[in-house]
């Protein structure tokens, strides 16, 4: 609170004056994250094919957790696993988040496989916690001190292990 005391230029007293309590203004800022600096995925969901939505989302997120805008992670990742016993509802709601948009990659592999641009012999869950973490790994990484130039390289060889060409303009 400290932290964001200060760079808010604010009293503390002031911050929990218009949000309530901690729990109350990291929900607030979850639903703002996902709603603003998250919609990367959103954008790639939107690619026509498979591959194409699997280069947009590695591309994506390079493009956002090299961003001088945003700090150098995922939000839903290192948001809940620094915290302390005494914030399990932020662990909870950083969870459901994550799991959430498992079933959305979920629901995008269905929908590639049922346009025969996804193996019916690949198990659509293992699959899903595969992408994940990779993409998760990214943000690590990110977190970590990777330049995006490497968060570029690390991305583009996971495309390759995904039998996905890297594009052509970078």
């Amino acid at each position: 609170m400290a932290d964001l005391s200060h760079a808010m230029g604010i009293h503390p007293s002031s911050i929990y004056a218009a949000f309530g309590d901690k729990q109350a203004l990291f929900a607030l800022a979850a639903k703002r994250y996902m709603e603003v600096p998250g919609q990367y995925m959103v954008r790639a969901l939107a690619e026509p094919s498979f591959e194409a939505f699997l280069r947009a989302a590695f591309y994506n997120t390079v493009e956002f957790l090299g961003s001088k805008e945003h700090p150098a992670s995922c939000f839903t990742l290192t948001g809940s696993l620094s915290c302390g016993v005494d914030t399990e509802p932020a662990k909870a709601l950083m969870l459901d988040i994550r799991l959430r948009n498992e079933a959305v990659l979920k629901a995008r592999l269905l929908k590639a496989r049922r346009a025969g641009e996804f193996s019916k012999e690949e198990n659509i869950d293992d699959y899903t916690r595969y992408l994940s973490s990779l993409l998760s790994g990214l943000a690590v990484q990110a977190a970590n001190g990777s330049t995006k130039a490497q968060l570029k390289r690390t991305a583009e060889l996971a495309l390759r292990h995904l039998g996905i060409r890297a594009r052509s303009d970078c």
